[in-house]
């Protein structure tokens, strides 16, 4: 489920990035930047840059895209285990693989 967010900017300056990412610790400034170039983020209803200069009265309206679940399947392959213990597990990466 995506999440809605609105602001209106009082005493913030400063970038629209830094300003989202102050105003949503929990979220990154990478992920406020992506928000931002792919059209999630409106500052009074257009769409605006990362470096935009936040002023006070702006209304900010944010649409955080919904996560899209991934399909991956595990692969069954033989691993060679060097060291295992409650914390650690040491694998030998056979050449060729990334």
């Amino acid at each position: 489920m995506s999440q809605a967010y609105q602001f209106t900017i009082e005493n913030e300056k400063g970038r629209l990035d830094k300003v989202l990412v102050e105003l949503l610790p929990d979220k990154t400034r990478s992920h406020v930047q992506q928000w931002i170039k792919e059209g999630d983020v409106l500052v009074n209803n257009a769409s605006a840059k990362p470096n935009y200069q936040v002023q006070p009265g702006d209304a900010i309206t944010i649409t955080e895209p919904e996560l899209v679940p991934l399909d991956v399947q595990a692969e069954n392959i033989p691993l060679d285990i060097v060291y295992e213990d409650k914390d650690v597990v040491v694998v030998n990466k056979p050449q060729g693989l990334v």
